[in-house]
């Protein structure tokens, strides 16, 4: 079976690490949608990126996205991550 070896780094990072010319764009993507100008907070945006990570079933997604929106709305702990 063909495969990549990538490096051993949590969620998406390590295939992003892999091809960082094809990642950057991806980055500067989420840079802007999450942290750029926009009628909603960053914490709502975190909110709504946490959601579809969860849809998508991604733990890691979910937890960090969910981490960032509870740091935004000041708390200190969460129920997203261990």
């Amino acid at each position: 079976m063909p495969h990549i070896d990538l490096p051993n780094l949590p969620g998406i990072r390590g295939p992003m690490s892999f091809r960082p010319e094809t990642s950057r764009p991806l980055n500067q993507l989420a840079e802007v949608l999450l942290r750029g100008e926009s009628t909603l907070s960053q914490a709502e945006r975190e909110l709504i990126a946490t959601y579809v990570s969860s849809r998508n079933d991604c733990h890691y997604c979910q937890s960090i996205h969910g981490a960032i929106a509870a740091a935004h709305l000041g708390e200190t702990k969460n129920s997203f991550g261990p």
